[in-house]
């Protein structure tokens, strides 16, 4: 009996052809690996012909390259290797009229490996995208025998048809190699030897995912070539956008340079609201305290709660500008091209594109960044990702490079178009993104070592962006930080108000001082300056002080209340990363031992490095523990992140003092 195999990425409808064809009962869903097995069965139409075909069900593929069991049963059939299917006659490849980008690049690839001895099936011919595309000509184009179908109006007659009629009398095997990775043979559900294997060529992973690649580039071309209707324009305009913006070369300039403008966007635009609302917040404190009876209720309400949370909401405007201008991207279409962009780079160390929007939601913060991971289908890939989306610099790190960049970093201009603290948040930043992937591919090499999963996706046609959604998600991811503003930095606020200020020291060390010294006093006698004092030896490699300390350890509950705790350790009260008076401190600050300043562009430049690598969030370790279930992966996240830092600064500021 003659076979013919249907091949197609998952969900295109391969499945429910065969139960047509077949009268069988292949179970049909609309989310990817429901096939994971070969099914064969004959044609119901047998019975009235002479000749006796059977159809093959095999699971879904977006590329020859596999990226899991199920995918590698199909590249194995195809060379001839399934113990199931020894030979075939036919392939038809199942093109998804609604994802073509992804259906045309594996019908090109199989094209070629069969010598264009394949046959197309166009589904999902009834949906209004597909009458964008002129698929008799895309067809003509292939060169092979097609039939534009749909499973939900056509009949079983129209497909049974096409296959007798274009049925072949010789055997179909390979004329061309298919070109694995390394990385992929590990998927080999038959005990293939791949290595003796004489359709298969042995590949580096960056080289076999360029092939992909070029299928890709190669259906792109094709789809544009012959659109159609009123969409036409736009679909060839963004094609012929595409090969600029996803140039190999030119593309990753184009990115760069993206991501520096919205940077220097962040700093530039948000100072004149933060102005506002740190002369807000301050006014609010100095009314309330005039108000309230000297004491501790006073100090509670106006150093606790409302310095601590007004030293946070300051940074609403970064936040709120921050996802302004990423909804514009989104809207725009160029975060998807800006996936494959990455895809590339991220193949290099065991990642692909899936993995840049968890990263990118990490810019934010790592709580919904790690959530996102869920989108990827490896397990071990999975895990690298999400293991290193904290050392992506989220939002809450931006007040501690606020403070040390505008006060250590002379804004000057370089080159005659950088600015040069704009270029140091960028370096932050980039820093933070380089040494995540470098960690994702020593994770990918020993705990989660395995291949690297193809990356397909769909590009949207570019768009002008409107203002009505950039400033809806705006204003709802600022409803999100205020709520933790109110809740998780509140609580916090109050619990270092407490330690900060107990126990009291004693009468006597009080005597004769200014408010500033009494309160001074009081921080180094506490609870919390006592724990400074403890850690002072083992964090003095890097420049710190036992203040310094006090800021670091509180910061582990939330990175924005570094800036607030070092108001207090140096008694001045309600201050921010703005504050002239905290700045003009830490230049002249000295160390009475030395007689040197404490603060110098050495201590914060390993501060600046500290801070982009320690796990310094709470919320996030919590995360952690409810994706992976258990506490293994939080200990080591944890553990890896602080060694990290601690290593980072002391390299930073030894080179630099």
């Amino acid at each position: 009996m003659k076979k013919t195999l249907l091949i197609g990425p998952a969900n295109s409808g391969k499945s429910a052809i065969f139960n047509m064809l077949s009268g069988a009962n292949r179970k049909v869903a609309n989310y990817n690996g429901i096939t994971v097995d070969t099914a064969t069965a004959g044609l119901i139409s047998n019975s009235r012909h002479e000749e006796q075909l059977a159809i093959v069900d095999l699971p879904g593929i977006y590329s020859l390259v596999p990226s899991s069991i199920d995918e590698a049963v199909t590249t194995s059939t195809l060379i001839g290797r399934n113990n199931q299917v020894t030979e075939f006659h036919d392939v038809v490849c199942v093109v998804d009229c609604a994802r073509l980008d992804s259906s045309l690049s594996l019908t090109l690839a199989m094209k070629d490996l069969f010598g264009g001895k394949i046959k197309v099936i166009f589904n999902k011919i009834d949906l209004d995208i597909a009458k964008n595309y002129d698929f008799d000509k895309i067809g003509q184009h292939l060169g092979v025998p097609y039939l534009k179908f749909s499973t939900m109006r056509d009949s079983s007659a129209t497909v049974d048809q096409f296959i007798r009629e274009n049925a072949s009398a010789s055997v179909l095997t390979p004329v061309n190699k298919i070109q694995l990775s390394n990385e992929s043979t590990e998927y080999n559900p038959f005990s293939v030897n791949f290595e003796e294997e004489e359709h298969i060529q042995l590949e580096n992973e960056v080289a076999a995912l360029s092939n992909i690649e070029k299928y890709q580039r190669e259906a792109r071309d094709l789809k544009a070539s012959y659109a159609i209707g009123k969409n036409k324009g736009l679909i060839q305009l963004s094609n012929k956008i595409d090969h600029i913006v996803l140039h190999p070369i030119l593309g990753g300039v184009i990115f760069l340079a993206v991501f520096y403008l919205i940077f220097h966007s962040i700093y530039t635009w948000s100072g004149p609201a933060m102005d506002l609302i740190d002369g807000g917040v301050g006014a609010f404190g100095e009314y309330v305290s005039s108000i309230l009876p000297p004491g501790m209720l006073n100090s509670f309400i106006v150093d606790g709660v409302i310095a601590g949370v007004g030293g946070v909401i300051i940074f609403l405007p970064q936040i709120m500008i921050l996802f302004f201008l990423l909804s514009l991207l989104e809207q725009s279409g160029y975060i998807s091209r800006a996936s494959i962009i990455t895809d590339r780079a991220m193949s290099y160390f065991g990642l692909n594109g899936k993995a840049f929007l968890p990263y990118l939601s990490g810019f934010a913060c790592s709580v919904p960044a790690i959530m996102a991971t869920r989108t990827i289908s490896d397990k071990k890939e999975r895990l690298a990702t999400l293991m290193t989306i904290p050392l992506i610099t989220c939002s809450a790190r931006l007040p501690v490079y606020i403070l040390l960049i505008g006060t250590f970093v002379p804004e000057k201009t370089i080159f005659g178009i950088f600015n040069s603290q704009a270029l140091s948040f960028f370096f932050l930043y980039f820093l933070g993104s380089f040494v995540a992937l470098i960690i994702a591919k020593i994770f990918r090499l020993t705990l989660y070592k395995g291949s690297t999963t193809s990356f397909i996706i769909e590009l949207p046609l570019y768009q002008l962006p409107t203002l009505k959604p950039a400033l809806k998600a705006m204003t709802f991811k600022g409803k999100v930080f205020l709520k933790k503003a109110g809740t998780i930095i509140l609580g916090l606020s109050m619990v270092i108000w407490f330690l900060s200020t107990f126990p009291k020291p004693a009468e006597q060390l009080l005597v004769g001082k200014t408010d500033a010294e009494v309160a001074s006093i009081s921080l180094e006698h506490s609870t919390i300056g006592q724990f400074g004092k403890l850690i002072e030896p083992v964090i003095k490699p890097l420049g710190y002080n036992w203040k310094m300390g006090v800021g670091i350890t509180v910061a582990m509950g939330a990175r924005e209340l570094f800036v607030s705790t070092l108001g207090t350790i140096y008694a001045l009260g309600d201050v921010d990363e703005e504050s002239t008076t905290l700045r003009q401190r830490l230049q002249s600050e000295i160390d009475p031992v030395t007689n040197k300043p404490v603060f110098n562009t050495a201590v914060a430049w390993s501060l600046l490095i500290f801070f982009a690598f320690a796990m310094q969030c709470i919320s996030t370790l919590g995360i952690v523990k409810r994706e992976t279930d258990g506490w293994g992966h939080v200990f080591l996240m944890f553990g890896y992140m602080t060694v990290l830092a601690y290593g980072g600064a002391f390299i930073t500021y030894h080179i630099l003092i």
